[in-house]
C-alpha cells in the first residue's frame, strides 16, 4: 500500500467534536518557524497531542485514541493538529516524516481547495482538502502541504504511527 483515501472516516457527532476544539478561534496554538528546514520553507501552527511518548494534553484520551484505535495503530509516535496560513506560503517542502517503516495518516478538518502532494514513482498524487477525510500512506512517502487559494486557514490532524505487520 502506498496510500489509501477514507471518506467520512468518523461519525459526524465525533468529527463535529474534535473539529470545534481545534478550529475554536481560543484554542491554544504553537507557531513553528519552519515545517521541514527547506530553503524559503515557511511557518505554521501547530499543537501536539502526543510526542516524546507520551500523551502532552488532556484531549489525548477522548479525542486521539478512538482515531488511533480506528487506524489500527498499534503504537503512535506523533499526533498533532497543524493549521496552515494560505497567505504565509503554497506549499511545504517535499519530505518524509520518518525514515524508520510506520505510517502517517492526515486528518482533513476543512474543506478546501489545498491539500496534500505524494510523490510516487516519480509522479505527483494530488489528495484535496475534504472535511473528514482521512489520508493514509506510507512514512517514507515523499508529500508536501499545499495551502488554500479559496480558504485563509487549512486545518489537519497529522498521526505518525506503528501498525502491525
Amino acid at each position: 500500500m502506498k496510500y489509501q483515501i477514507h471518506e467520512k472516516f468518523l461519525p459526524i457527532d465525533f468529527f463535529e467534536k474534535i473539529r470545534n476544539l481545534i478550529m475554536d478561534q481560543d484554542f491554544a496554538w504553537r507557531r513553528r518557524d519552519h515545517m521541514t528546514g527547506d530553503v524559503g520553507d515557511k511557518m505554521y501552527f501547530t499543537y501536539g497531542f502526543y510526542n516524546k511518548m507520551r500523551p502532552w494534553t488532556e484531549w489525548y484520551v477522548p479525542y486521539i485514541i478512538p482515531i488511533l484505535k480506528k487506524l489500527n495503530a498499534v503504537a503512535p509516535i506523533e499526533v498533532r493538529a497543524n493549521m496552515f496560513v494560505s497567505a504565509l506560503f503554497k506549499a511545504s517542502g517535499w519530505h518524509c516524516d520518518h525514515e524508520f517503516p510506520c505510517k502517517t495518516a492526515i486528518l482533513y478538518l476543512n474543506d478546501c481547495d489545498g491539500g496534500t502532494q505524494l510523490k510516487i514513482n516519480n509522479k505527483v498524487i494530488f489528495i484535496k482538502a475534504d472535511a473528514n477525510k482521512m489520508l493514509v500512506f506510507d512514512t517514507n512517502v515523499l508529500h508536501r502541504a499545499r495551502t488554500s487559494k479559496n480558504e485563509p486557514l487549512r486545518y489537519v490532524i497529522n498521526f505518525n504511527y506503528f501498525v502491525k505487520d
